[in-house]
């Protein structure tokens, strides 16, 4: 019986303990993971922007932003969300040599939130 008391009370020390910091870390919340572009004529570039609010206790740091594609481009290099402020990731996706029709380009966020990992899109239809 005392093994299982000291047992139940190491089990709450340790889930209030992360707990706590879960509630001290970053949390990024996105306005929208989607951008549509809409219809856009090969050959030109149009802005894609993307709302990231960091509602968690501690500074956002986005490590790595990553488009899957040579023509998505980050704009800005702000990379760090005080708590409680929100700050915009800007892009600028360029359709020169792209092919006609449906286009998507995906970005990959990866930040020090939990989970770490974020998807963005950008979707258009080419001329």
């Amino acid at each position: 019986m005392k093994k299982a008391y000291i047992l139940f009370v190491a089990s709450i020390l340790i889930f209030s303990c992360g707990r706590k910091n879960q509630s001290q870390s970053a949390v990024i919340e996105f306005e929208n993971t989607e951008f549509n572009i809409g219809k856009i004529r090969q050959g030109e570039t149009s802005e894609c922007y993307f709302v990231a609010k960091n509602t968690g206790g501690s500074t956002l740091v986005f490590d790595q932003i990553i488009p899957n594609c040579d023509c998505t481009l980050l704009t800005n290099n702000n990379i760090e969300i005080p708590a409680g402020k929100t700050d915009t990731l800007r892009f600028i996706m360029d359709t020169e040599g792209k092919d006609l029709g449906k286009f998507e380009s995906d970005i990959l966020i990866i930040t020090n939130t939990i989970p770490d990992f974020h998807k963005l899109r950008i979707i258009a239809e080419i001329e």
